[in-house]
């Protein structure tokens, strides 16, 4: 009777070990992921995630660990989509099992916040809306147009590149922009 009794609690132990959340290394932050930027497994940012993107003008990419607390540059705070964006993703899906080509060139559409920084200086937030496309893998906010296979900045009413972007980490970087956000403004 020992040994079957035994056995069993072994088994639960297994069960309960088996079944216990261990600590992951989120896709942004794993380094193996660093060179993706917004490109993901699916060729798209996750429809419920919010990123954090900071576009810099230049002739070099550069590579922040943090949002910088001095110079020039612009941050893009991607919301999740709205409800009926939400809404919209289902019938996207559904859509996507029979003509992906579609999908991938209509992409879609969410909130995004910009900041404006220079010299240091914030301004914002100015509430725009992104457009994702897929197919070519771009990012469409009011004037500019950030390729997230390159991450280049560019410039849509010119055509010509402005500079670089990258992702920042989410929840340091929200606690920057609510830091400098004037008092009352929850944006």
């Amino acid at each position: 009777m020992s040994k079957y009794f035994n056995h069993r609690l072994a088994v639960c132990l297994l069960l309960i070990l088996g079944c216990t959340p261990i600590p992951v290394i989120s896709q942004v932050n794993n380094p193996a992921y660093a060179d993706y930027f917004l490109v993901g497994r699916f060729g798209e940012i996750c429809t419920m995630c919010e990123a954090i993107v900071l576009c810099e003008t230049g002739v070099q990419a550069k590579q922040y660990e943090r949002v910088p607390e001095a110079g020039d540059f612009t941050i893009y705070h991607l919301q999740t989509r709205t409800f009926w964006s939400q809404v919209a993703t289902i019938w996207e899906w559904f859509v996507r099992n029979f003509d992906s080509n579609s999908l991938a060139q209509s992409g879609h559409t969410r909130p995004v916040n910009v900041y404006e920084i220079t010299g240091g200086l914030w301004s914002g937030p100015e509430a725009l809306e992104a457009h994702i496309a897929l197919e070519p893998a771009i990012i469409e906010i009011g004037r500019y147009t950030i390729d997230r296979v390159e991450r280049a900045w560019l410039d849509s009413t010119a055509s010509t590149p402005t500079g670089y972007c990258q992702r920042m980490p989410l929840w340091e970087s929200l606690e920057i922009i609510n830091r400098h956000q004037p008092a009352g403004d929850t944006s």
